[in-house]
């Protein structure tokens, strides 16, 4: 800030005077410095000169000496503007902001048009924590300048604190438009917009900042994150990877790394990433967090409590962390601490849907509780939420109303939160069903005798497949309950094995058609190598099940890998299973399950496959239960599967419900409890609504077949 030249009296001081403003304007500094000295010692009241050179003083850095320079213009011209505003910024650099503000105003009072006095009044009432009148001073210099980068940026970093995001949105976006360049506004945008439904948007404003600045470290973490969120995992997965290329023991993105690895069903590797940041950083809370989801997905539950326990007392206020203790309690059956988790996460952030929807799969709403009302609130304010809370949001109204005795309101909800969970699912149904398709084609009868005996002789594994939500968590329940017998839960290893499969034939033949020209060797060390992963969970266990229902897609190869394996599948009434598979949010994700008319026909492909196997099989090789009968003559049912995979029997598999083992199904709640017939014949919305549904069971809806393989299921 500088004042307008005032020649002074002394002809010679007047020429020293403008020699030195010229070395000034030149960026000879020290030389001008030296030239305004000279023209203070002829003559000490040279007003203009004292300015200039507290000017100059601050642009050096030497707000201490511009200050004392500067406090003698204002002896001479107590209500100079300039002087005012000028003590004011050596004030600001000295860290005295509540000082500054005092003189900033004074300035702006004799000469409100000063831009840059306002602006520095602005930084110092946000330093001073007054952060509205921030806002107001900035907004003043933007009705003048809309245009300004960095007031559009500072004012919307303000709005984004005082929790403004829309605005703050606006802002940054003015201050993008302004200078695109703006590496920082740009990174801020896309922080801003990832937080909402603009993960899409943000990839864009990180990219743009990485390319005026490409070793930006934080947007580059930022950009894996939203790419993350957008399942873009291979993409998220190279952006972290870029940040370890410049250091490589980052912590958060390490932690990424973990994240997608987990993402991908890659949880022993998962946890080595997250052992590698705990190692550096053990009270690291992401690395925390994902290193006891992991765990809780390796069944390592005992381990993934005690890391979560000791995160919440490091951050015992944070929702997310309560809500990592409930599920990893729910699953160990302990149920009524769980639930008391779940409340605090409430508490602690009632706005959220996500911790309301948890807590109502624990607990049953009731009328007297005000959680319809906090709901119905939230649903008004819905567009504020990301895509995967809205469908939460809805969900949780779903079982509210279910437990209040609303069904129909309730099937409303569900029919919503399927719509938006389907709108952000990347499902290729011409491909799911072209595979099944596929799959009956490569294992005929033919091949399975061809390769009888071939693979690996183990009798260890129980497979249980079937339908979601068919019945087939009850039947490893029951198993699990034989001492024998070691439950694993819904085991990844066979999807990862043929995936290994189809990316080592990739050129030439994938899955299934590799299988046709794979030789009896390969067969048997695909099945030992299948054997090795579960015995890791139980080395002593003479049957260990897996239940990951979508194994029907490869009983043949189980067949040909594993002959002396027992499967067992569990079937339950059409309509019943494909509408408890759509009231269900799948923690995992089940994207056939989120419109009426493509889990029908994904059904009708599922029963053709099941029928293809009951042709192709040896007799006895599979056993099939069905739900129905299941619950109406439970010992006798439990007997036989239990006889089924070669064992005694044993009375605990009658009281499968006492069984402490962890559960991670969406079935966890109704295994701990005896066997009940309600989900027998269940409710059903008006045929109408049900018609797509219908329609698709029955045949009357169809859609192409073919493509390439989809991404096999977890």
């Amino acid at each position: 800030m500088t004042a307008s030249l005032c020649a002074p009296g002394d002809a010679g001081a007047s020429v020293a005077f403008h020699q030195a403003v010229a070395l000034h304007r030149e960026g000879q500094l020290e030389e001008a410095a030296q030239a305004y000295e000279l023209v203070l010692r002829a003559e000490p009241r040279h007003f203009d000169a004292l300015i200039h050179l507290g000017a100059l003083r601050l642009r050096q850095r030497r707000a201490e000496e511009a200050m004392g320079v500067l406090s003698r213009a204002l002896l001479i011209q107590p209500d100079s503007p300039e002087a005012l505003a000028n003590f004011a910024a050596a004030l600001q650099e000295l860290g005295r902001p509540d000082a500054a503000i005092g003189y900033y105003e004074r300035a702006l009072a004799i000469a409100p048009g000063m831009q840059d006095a306002r602006y520095g009044l602005a930084i110092c009432l946000e330093a001073s924590g007054k952060s509205e009148a921030a806002v107001t001073c900035y907004e003043a210099i933007l009705r003048v300048e809309p245009g300004q980068a960095e007031a559009n940026y500072n004012l919307a970093k303000l709005l984004a604190q005082l929790g403004r995001p829309g605005d703050a949105i606006a802002r940054y976006s003015a201050a993008v438009a302004a200078d695109p360049d703006f590496a920082e506004a740009n990174y801020e945008l896309g922080k801003l917009l990832a937080s909402g439904n603009g993960a899409e948007q943000a990839v864009n404003c990180f990219r743009r900042a990485l390319d005026v600045d490409p070793d930006y470290t934080d947007a580059r973490l930022a950009l894996g994150k939203a790419l993350l969120q957008l399942d873009r995992n291979d993409e998220a997965l190279a952006a972290f990877h870029a940040v370890l290329a410049i250091e490589p023991d980052h912590p958060d993105a390490l932690t990424g790394i973990g994240n997608v690895l987990d993402r991908k069903w890659l949880y022993p590797e998962a946890i080595e990433y997250y052992r590698r940041v705990l190692a550096r950083s053990p009270e690291h809370p992401d690395g925390m967090a994902g290193m006891a989801n992991s765990l809780r997905q390796t069944g390592q539950h005992a381990e993934a409590l005690e890391i979560a326990r000791r995160l919440d007392a490091l951050k015992p206020d944070l929702a997310a962390v309560a809500s990592i203790l409930g599920r990893i309690l729910a699953e160990m059956g302990s149920i009524e601490e769980a639930e008391a988790q779940y409340r605090r996460a409430v508490q602690l952030a009632p706005g959220r849907p996500e911790y309301r929807y948890h807590l109502g799969q624990l607990a049953k709403v009731r009328r007297e509780d005000d959680t319809i009302e906090r709901l119905e609130l939230a649903l008004a304010d819905i567009q504020s939420f990301p895509l995967h809370e809205q469908c939460l949001l809805h969900f949780a109204l779903a079982k509210a109303y279910e437990d209040t005795g609303s069904p129909n309101r309730a099937f409303a909800h569900v029919l919503r939160g399927n719509a938006i969970q389907r709108s952000g699912t990347q499902y290729d149904e011409a491909a799911w069903l072209g595979f099944m398709d596929r799959i009956r084609r490569v294992f005929d009868a033919g091949l399975i005798a061809a390769h009888d005996g071939q693979g690996d002789p183990s009798a260890v594994p129980i497979f249980i497949v079937g339908m979601p939500r068919s019945g087939t968590t009850l039947v490893e329940q029951i198993l699990a309950s034989h001492p024998s017998v070691y439950g694993a839960g819904e085991r990844p290893e066979l999807s990862e094995i043929l995936l290994r499969l189809s990316a080592a034939r990739l050129g030439a033949a994938s899955f299934p058609e590799a299988v046709w020209t794979m030789p009896a060797e390969q067969l048997r060390q695909l099945g030992a190598e299948y054997v090795a992963a579960l015995r890791k969970l139980a080395p002593d266990a003479a049957r260990i099940t897996d239940k990951m229902p979508n194994n029907f897609h490869f009983i043949g190869m189980i067949r040909v890998m594993l002959p002396n394996a027992r499967v067992i599948h569990v079937m339950r009434d059409p309509v019943d299973t494909c509408l408890s598979c759509f009231s269900t949010l799948f923690a995992n994700g089940q994207p056939f399950t989120n419109d009426l008319a493509e889990l029908g026909r994904y059904y009708r492909a599922y029963q053709r496959l099941m029928a293809h196997w009951r042709k192709v099989l040896p007799p006895g090789a599979m056993l099939e239960v069905e739900y129905k009968a299941l619950v109406e003559d439970f010992a006798a049912q439990a007997e036989r599967i239990v006889t089924h995979c070669g064992l005694e029997w044993h009375p605990a598999c009658l009281e499968f419900h006492k069984t402490s083992r962890p559960v991670r199904t969406a079935s966890m709640f109704q295994v701990r409890q005896p066997v009940y017939r309600s989900s027998v014949g269940r409710w059903r919305p008006d045929p109408e609504v049900l018609r797509p549904l219908i329609d698709a069971l029955s045949g009357d809806s169809a859609t192409s077949c073919g493509g390439d393989s989809p991404r096999l299921p977890p």
